[in-house]
């Protein structure tokens, strides 16, 4: 008797790229260990764009962005920092050119509603007039 492995057995064990993920939300942890400092990129996958927050517990930063998936990496990349509000009670954002993320050595975790990647989708909302 002879046994042949199908495609879908090989393609389950290669883990998806970023550009391949549907659209969605998702979070990614350099460690898999949760009891220690760690860097978690939390982001929304709507059409071509890729939408998140990029913080890391070591350093205590933390920045929005908004860029394009290319295999594992998101590329032309815009980082949004907060702006402090003088007067209105509406956070003002700078954009500004950011480097692209790398996501070979991050690991997917179970995404869950977060505060940091609402406050960053609102960074990219188009302005009302």
């Amino acid at each position: 008797m002879i046994h042949f492995l199908s495609a879908a057995t090989v393609i389950s064990q290669i883990r998806p790229t970023v550009q391949s993920l549907r659209d969605g939300d998702y979070r990614y942890r350099d460690s898999r260990a949760l009891d220690r400092p760690f860097r978690e990129i939390q982001f929304r996958k709507q059409d071509r764009y890729i939408t998140g927050s990029d913080s890391d517990k070591r350093t205590g930063k933390s920045y929005c962005f908004r860029g394009i998936p290319q295999h594992n990496n998101i590329i032309n990349i815009t980082v949004a920092s907060e702006i402090s509000p003088k007067t209105s009670q509406q956070t003002e954002w700078k954009l500004a050119p950011g480097s692209p993320i790398n996501f070979d050595k991050l690991y997917p975790l179970q995404a869950g509603p977060g505060l940091e990647l609402y406050k960053c989708l609102t960074a990219f909302l188009p302005k009302l007039k």
